[in-house]
């Protein structure tokens, strides 16, 4: 991979190069109708899509392979970005391109074949997005051009190391994030590579191919601790343990600061918040927290100390409003932090300003076809324009919102007419047999030995208490045991591909409907981008139903 820049520190050298260099770097690509380019497209994008940072990607070119043989990998160009020092008659569109020659050879993985591109795209993209500049990676057009050389000459080899470091590092959380496992195909992408492009096994000012090869391991290594923190994190706001799930998140933003992140956070602490409101005074369903169980019965909590709660339920919810506004920074057209955003000023109760709020994220989420978006931001919007006495349009949004299959518009709906059809009847959950996955339940406990990995999280502030999680994956589930202070989850989750099924038979893949039949009404609802996660707190399961009202996976819970 190449990477040239003209935001350089040391760019008096390399000027004359650099400036000479580009006319001859344009690139040709595959049209965007061919069936290669849209292949690497879809991967690109939702990689792209998960960094999160707010910068529209660079434009992304598949080089022919009848164009240049051999010309490079995959070349990561920042264009005049951010360039100091650069005329204006040198301005240049920054782009990723990848050559076809290259992706032809990641079919040689088989089944990992798109994840082997996601590997070289996430590792370009890193560049681009860390303004790596024009320290490089693999590609024979490093010793094949005056350019290549002068280049490498100039850089050193901590350079080199650092960046291909934070490249392998964080493509691959990115990719992670996009649903592509890189991390064990790093080495295979680097064998195959070094030897259909002849790499030479060294090359100056630049790890060798053993080290290059063992810096993707350590990175995979490292990654493959956090990655477990990631999930367990998003797992636990199902489980209700917010605020474990925010300081985990929080932390996580920290290293990977992606407006998904960022926005998890903001809707752990949002939660932690509701959950300290005084009984029965959260009349409507906001999206982050649907709770069909609790919250109109009265029963969140006892009467008796909870004006104690005010502070701190304030402050949380301001925490979770920095966080949503952090994600907008991050990017300001992702419509679900607007929506967050939307609830927490409603109930912190500035609904005036949640109203306008609303209204963006409902733009935004039409724009960029949510639908499902769309309809929260309407559920949201309602929820603000019913609490300023705007009961014909809170009504409207309401009905728009249900007709968007979302849960939230039918019960805010009935909220506004004085009904409470949110309250999940006595024995709607229905009673059924014992639940694990792969033969494992959440009350077995995880073995001390290799195949758990432990990570843990240390308490910096007064009152807080350390997380520790201990974590396994296995043939299409992981497991993971959090013990934060006195108290202990455990999670038991399926992974894409579960060949099992539940103890009432129900499957990835079964219909929303048989789910009903099988288990009743859900305790709680949760929104999510990926669908509505449906508990059944009784058996100690959640289900997450996708899109299409189809089961998409689940997960076991106990708790101390």
């Amino acid at each position: 991979m190449i990477h040239r820049s003209r935001h350089i520190s040391t760019w008096l050298p390399l000027l004359l190069v650099l400036l000479a260099s580009v006319p001859a770097f344009a690139v040709e690509s595959l049209p965007v109708s061919h069936p290669t380019f849209q292949q690497v497209k879809r991967i690109y994008d939702t990689i792209a899509n998960s960094f999160g940072t707010g910068r529209r990607p660079p434009r992304l070119l598949v080089v022919p392979g009848t164009v240049r043989p051999g010309f490079a990998v995959a070349i990561s160009d920042a264009g005049s970005e951010g360039g100091i020092g650069i005329p204006g008659s040198t301005l240049v569109e920054g782009y990723i391109a990848i050559e076809e020659r290259a992706v032809e050879l990641m079919g040689r993985l088989g089944p990992d074949r798109d994840n082997g591109i996601a590997f070289l795209l996430g590792h370009e993209l890193t560049h681009y997005y860390m303004r790596h500049g024009w320290v490089g990676d693999f590609g024979n057009a490093f010793v094949s051009t005056d350019m290549g050389k002068q280049m490498i000459k100039a850089a050193t080899y901590e350079d080199a190391v650092k960046r291909e470091t934070e490249a392998d590092y964080f493509g691959g959380f990115y990719s992670f994030l996009a649903g592509y496992d890189t991390l064990s195909v790093g080495p295979r992408v680097l064998d195959a590579l070094y030897a259909e492009y002849r790499i030479p096994d060294k090359i100056d000012n630049y790890p060798s191919r053993n080290e290059r090869k063992a810096i993707t391991e350590r990175s995979a290594a490292d990654l493959a601790r956090l990655i477990p923190l990631f999930d367990t994190s998003t797992r636990l706001l199902v489980a209700g343990k917010y605020e474990d799930a925010g300081r985990l998140l929080s932390h996580l933003a920290s290293i990977f600061p992606s407006r998904e992140i960022c926005t998890n956070a903001g809707v752990a602490y949002a939660q932690a918040a509701v959950a300290l409101f005084r009984p029965g005074s959260v009349k409507y369903a906001y999206p982050f927290e649907f709770d069909a169980d609790t919250r109109l019965k009265g029963n969140r909590l006892k009467t008796r100390g909870i004006d104690d709660q005010a502070e701190k339920r304030s402050q949380l919810l301001l925490t979770a409003q920095e966080w949503f506004e952090q994600a907008i920074r991050q990017d300001k057209r992702y419509a679900t932090a607007y929506v967050n955003l939307a609830s927490v000023q409603s109930l912190l109760g500035d609904n005036d300003q949640a109203v306008v709020t609303a209204k963006k994220g409902l733009e935004l989420a039409r724009a960029s076809d949510e639908p499902a978006t769309a309809a929260n931001a309407l559920a949201v919007r309602g929820i603000a324009l019913a609490l300023t006495g705007d009961i014909e349009g809170a009504k409207a949004d309401f009905i728009a919102a249900e007709k968007g299959n979302q849960p939230f518009g039918g019960a805010n709906l009935a909220v506004l007419k004085g009904n409470f059809p949110t309250v999940a009847p006595p024995g709607a959950e229905l009673p059924g047999g014992k639940e694990t996955i792969a033969g494992i339940s959440p009350w077995d406990g995880l073995p001390k030995d290799r195949e758990t990995r432990t990570y843990t999280l240390h308490a910096t502030a007064a009152g807080q208490q350390s997380i520790s999680i201990l974590s396994r994956t296995g043939q299409g589930w992981d497991a993971a045991v959090v013990l934060s202070g006195n108290r202990q989850t455990a999670i038991v989750a399926t992974l894409a591909g579960y060949p099992g099924v539940t103890a009432r038979g129900i499957a990835i893949g079964s219909p929303a409907a048989q789910l009903l039949e099988k288990y009743g009404s859900a305790t709680r609802i949760i929104s999510s981008r990926q669908g509505i996660w449906h508990l059944y707190a009784k058996s100690g399961i959640a289900f997450l139903v996708n899109g299409d009202a189809r089961v998409g996976g689940w997960l076991l819970m106990a708790a101390n």
